[in-house]
């Protein structure tokens, strides 16, 4: 018995063994066999990771499982991937591995396939990848692997449809299909169920479909001889909403033929809602519906190439109601008739007619009519919207979230033409006329730091232009009056197009502070923005709050300004007038003139933002008159870079030219400022300044408390941010003073002042050592210079005596031999008398 046992356990062993060696016999095999059938079959750059056999896994089945499968195109679709699988798995009976002819395959299961068709823009296509005439597949019974599928199963697909072509986008994400039955022989049943979390249709720009889920269950009689798939039962989900597809669809030959019947299952009115995306679901939530819904068509004829077949679908709501169980008020009267139409032919015969569109809150109803023909070769449109929407009734009725809109649109437009002509500016072939009426418009949102109000406005459409009239808007202390009109409006919004302007804006008060803060700040788009500038005090903070803004390059807008009161930071500004242009992304500034710092500022120039925050500028200051006192108590950088300023009265002026970078909170990012310009003073005096303290022993003390400076006019030069002064020469408490030298990105101070002291305004210790020396009297002027070095704010005073000691030098030598000359005369006048 023993005996028997350990035989049976050896011949167990033996078993196992070889079937776990019959994967590793045949593997060269099958990857030969398969490498064989993909390169004789099509014309493209197949690649697999790896080829694995199991035995074990479906047993008495072989599995075989290729990993990591890529294909890609050739010629123009060479960087475009075709087809990616994780893993693609093939099982076939076990006996089929001793057929050195054929090998066949019963099921398929692929995981996360991604598959990408692409119609290029020559009308060529990627998938289009069997060998081209002369190059003819091989023939089945030679190919080495025949299908005999009973199940395919595919988990984690996405498929997208990309013809740019046609500039159309179509996408299935998150696909799972299962189909069982025979695929093979003359004649089966064949079980279809399927679901897609999302499928999204984008045309020229614009998301006809978005974020569609699907579901489905079908049972298909196929007949394999003739090709004829007839749906027996279906059951299709778009959302939540029940359809149902029947019919029959041959494929005799290259043609497709369809003769297939839509329609919904339920006619109720939820239903239909279940049409809404499922991230839109939450909407929907505790709402009480009634009416009717129903959706119903045809689809019968012919696909060959171009030639599509007939299309007739309908869509019929009718007394729908809805209310939100919190609110007070409903949604009532929801109507609407659409059709799609389209006879046995082109794409561009459709025809989409929504008769009549409407819905009423109270006593606010909307109505909306529209036909669109011609759509892929001249997209022809006639459409009108009439109706009022008073926001304070429709929040009684539709849950607005966090939103607060109140106030009254009452809108009438028309528009009807053809797309060729607005793409050909042609305008005078299109109809597009009304008006829209505001009336204590208010928005309110979480986004957005202040309330937007418009107390009353109008704007009158034309096909060439929108027409404001008294449009009168307040964002919080900030108030606007716009005037003016906005062309190429229709280009704008069907075809991308730049939004053109000219409007005159008038303001009482324009709260930059505000402004620039108005939209909440978004601290992951702080966080991504990088700092390419060593931070410094005058570059990039690294925490710094974002204020710069971008303009947007599809507009075109020219504003004539005239605002009353600007704020900007601490610094008052009034009688703003002038030229502001958006344009291409930059804001350019045209003269603009305005008052401030008790004088009077012309600014020239442009902005524009970069991806990392940090704005372009290239601006003309033009200053005139400005009060020395107020600009250091009104702005910070005066009290940084000149705080001599603080003890300064009088007047400066300047004509500066300057271009470089920002930072995100408007800082000048000092290394890359260049630029250059005239400074020039008006009854500048300094105020008992500690600087000049220092210079007690070189002048007297009484000249040093309030020291004026005679006006004079500069140039200044700035290079990588450094600012240099070029030498002048004025009169510093009236002594004649040369002054040059430069103030870096750092902050720190090279100057040099160069005097010319005269002798009534020596200092009590020059004037101690010049009084015991010979010829004093002849020393009135001395040359001393005075060098301030270090931080701005404190920086190192020291005085240079060397040329003065060279002149005293000279005066005191000359002096000694004057009066040696003298003596040696007296005595020769003497030695004459003597001899006479």
């Amino acid at each position: 018995m023993k005996k028997t046992l350990i035989i049976i356990g050896i011949v167990v062993v033996l078993l196992i063994a070889a079937l776990a060696a019959i994967p590793l016999f045949f593997k060269g095999t099958l990857m030969e066999k398969t490498k064989t059938t993909i390169n004789k079959n099509v014309n493209a750059e197949v690649e697999f990771a790896d080829l694995k056999l199991s035995l074990f896994r479906n047993f008495p089945k072989l599995t075989l499982e290729l990993k990591d499968v890529l294909v890609t195109g050739k010629g123009e679709f060479q960087t475009d991937t075709l087809l990616a699988i994780s893993s693609l798995q093939a099982n076939t009976p076990l006996g089929s591995l001793f057929n050195r002819e054929q090998i066949g395959i019963e099921e398929i299961i692929l995981v996360n396939p991604q598959m990408k068709l692409v119609v290029g823009e020559t009308g060529n296509a990627n998938w289009d990848i069997a060998k081209e005439t002369g190059e003819a597949p091989e023939p089945a019974e030679d190919s080495g692997m025949e299908l005999q599928l009973e199940m395919i199963e595919i988990t984690g697909a996405n498929f997208i449809y990309d013809d740019r072509d046609l500039n159309m986008l179509l996408q299935l994400e998150n696909i799972d299909i299962n189909i069982s039955g025979e695929m093979y022989g003359t004649a089966a049943q064949l079980l279809a169920e399927g679901t897609s979390d999302r499928l999204s249709l984008n045309y020229e720009g614009s998301n006809y479909i978005s974020n569609l889920a699907i579901e489905t269950r079908t049972v298909l009689n196929v007949d394999y001889e003739v090709m004829d798939i007839e749906i027996q039962e279906n059951e299709l989900l778009v959302n939540r909403l029940p359809l149902e597809v029947l019919g029959l669809i041959q494929m005799p030959n290259d043609s497709m033929f369809f003769d297939l019947q839509l329609k919904t299952k339920e006619s109720g009115f939820d239903n239909f809602l279940a049409l809404v995306p499922p991230d839109y679901e939450s909407y929907l939530e505790d709402i009480e519906t009634s009416g009717t819904a129903a959706i119903s068509g045809t689809v019968k004829g012919f696909y060959l190439g171009d030639d599509y077949p007939a299309l007739d679908i309908k869509m019929d709501v009718a007394d729908g109601n809805v209310h939100y169980a919190d609110l007070p008020e409903e949604i009532k009267n929801i109507s609407a008739d659409v059709s799609i139409v389209k006879p046995q032919g082109v794409l561009d015969l459709t025809e989409v007619n929504i008769k009549k569109a409407h819905a009423e809150v109270k006593n606010s109803p909307v109505d909306l009519s529209l036909v669109l023909k011609n759509l892929v070769s001249d997209p022809y449109f006639d459409g009108n919207f009439i109706g009022k929407v008073n926001f304070d009734e429709l929040k009684d009725a539709l849950p607005l979230d966090s939103v607060n809109i109140a106030g009254l649109i009452d809108a009438n437009l028309v528009v009807k033409g053809n797309y060729s002509a607005i793409e050909n500016e042609q305008y005078d072939k299109i109809r597009s006329d009304g008006s829209v009426l505001l009336n204590q418009f208010v928005y309110e949102s979480p986004s957005l730091t202040q309330r937007i109000l418009v107390p009353e406005g109008k704007l009158d459409f034309t096909p060439q232009a929108v027409t404001l009239n008294g449009l009168n808007m307040n964002i919080g202390q900030s108030d606007f009056r716009l005037a003016g009109n906005v062309s190429n409006y229709l280009n704008y919004v069907l075809k991308d197009g730049t939004l053109a302007g000219n409007l005159q804006l008038n303001s009482s008060l324009v709260n930059l502070n505000e402004l620039l803060r108005l939209q909440v700040a978004d601290d992951s788009r702080t966080e991504e923005v990088p700092q390419t500038v060593e931070s410094n005090e005058n570059t990039v903070e690294d925490d710094e709050e974002v204020l710069v803004f971008d303009v947007p390059k599809n507009i075109d807008f020219t504003f004539q300004s005239n605002i009353q009161r600007v704020i900007f930071e601490q610094l008052p500004i009034t009688d703003v007038n002038g030229l502001i242009t958006a344009r291409n992304g930059k804001l350019i500034l045209d003269g603009l003139n305005m008052h401030m710092l008790d004088g009077q500022l012309q600014l020239t120039g442009s902005y524009e933002n970069t991806p990392e925050n940090q704005p372009l500028f290239d601006f003309g200051f033009d200053l005139a008159d400005i009060d020395i006192p107020v600009a250091f108590q009104t702005l910070t950088s005066v009290q940084k870079m000149f705080p001599v300023a603080r003890q300064s009265q009088g007047k400066f002026n300047t004509n500066l030219k300057v271009n470089g970078q920002l930072s995100s909170g408007f800082g000048l990012i000092a290394p890359t400022i260049d630029g250059s310009g005239l400074f020039s003073t008006e009854n500048l005096q300094i105020v008992e300044s500690p600087m000049f303290d220092q210079l007690k022993g070189l002048l007297k003390s009484e000249r040093l408390q309030n020291v004026k400076v005679d006006d004079f006019q500069a140039s200044v030069e700035v290079n990588d941010g450094t600012i240099q002064l070029k030498p002048f020469t004025t009169r510093v408490a009236g002594q004649e003073t040369t002054i040059a030298g430069n103030l870096n990105t750092q902050n720190l101070l090279d100057l040099r002042l160069d005097f010319n002291v005269q002798r009534e305004a020596f200092g009590p210790d020059i004037e101690n050592i010049l009084k015991v020396l010979p010829g004093e009297e002849r020393i009135q002027l001395l040359p001393a210079s005075v060098l301030l070095s270090g931080p701005v704010g404190k920086p190192e005073v020291k005085i240079n005596l060397d040329d003065a000691r060279k002149k005293i030098t000279e005066e005191v030598r000359k002096s000694t031999k004057d009066d040696l000359q003298k003596s040696l005369n007296k005595i020769g006048e003497g030695l004459k008398d003597l001899f006479k």
